[in-house]
């Protein structure tokens, strides 16, 4: 018997056994995924300003700001510029980063993104944490520091950064994403169990 035929033999007369084995994988992927530490994330949006000249086009100036937000996304996975965030705000726990300078620069860099939308001036700021109020709170001072310091970091005084969302949190956690975790556990083992069943059967 080949193996494509031992595969659609075992798919027909043992898709009771693979759908359990299914529903095993999805059980044990969300035991383990629950074990994980649940973060809620805090979104926000600022934009990017920069002052217009007569030599300066607006599709011009478009595409200027969306290349000085890639470099403000750099710059806010930067250690100093978490040592603003947390000088920012007394109520950001800076006990939940490690002192150690790798490991507390990599907690950082997995905590916040941040990316700006093709051919606008807009950056999004995401923050992921355990607790909704730290994520508010960190996401937030992201965007209050860039609309102090943007000056500083471009070295230009016509380019400004102006908050134009608010933090909004999560109603749910979203890292780990659970349904999608589960989904893939799920799936695995049913592949697994299939492959392994047709190779008993024709063996």
């Amino acid at each position: 018997m080949s193996y494509l035929a031992a595969l659609r033999a075992t798919i027909h007369q043992d898709r009771r056994r693979i759908f359990w084995m299914g529903v095993l994988g999805a059980v044990v992927t969300c035991a383990i995924v629950l074990f994980l530490p649940l973060r809620y994330r805090a979104t926000m949006r600022v934009l990017i300003i920069q002052s217009t000249s007569p030599t300066l086009d607006a599709f011009t100036a478009v595409k200027s700001a969306e290349k000085i937000g890639k470099n403000f996304s750099q710059i806010i996975a930067s250690s100093s510029f978490l040592d603003r965030v947390l000088q920012a705000n007394s109520k950001i726990q800076a006990s939940y980063f490690p002192a150690v300078e790798r490991k507390r620069r990599r907690a950082w860099e997995e905590m916040v993104t941040a990316s700006v939308a093709p051919e606008t001036s807009v950056m999004a700021i995401a923050v992921y944490h355990p607790a909704p109020t730290q994520a508010a709170a960190i996401a937030g001072s992201v965007g209050a520091i860039l609309a102090r310091d943007a000056r500083e970091y471009t070295g230009s005084p016509d380019i400004a950064v102006k908050v134009i969302d608010s933090p909004i949190l999560s109603r749910f956690p979203v890292r780990p994403n659970v349904p999608l975790q589960v989904l893939l556990g799920a799936l695995l083992a049913a592949a697994l169990s299939t492959v392994t069943l047709a190779a008993r059967r024709r063996s």
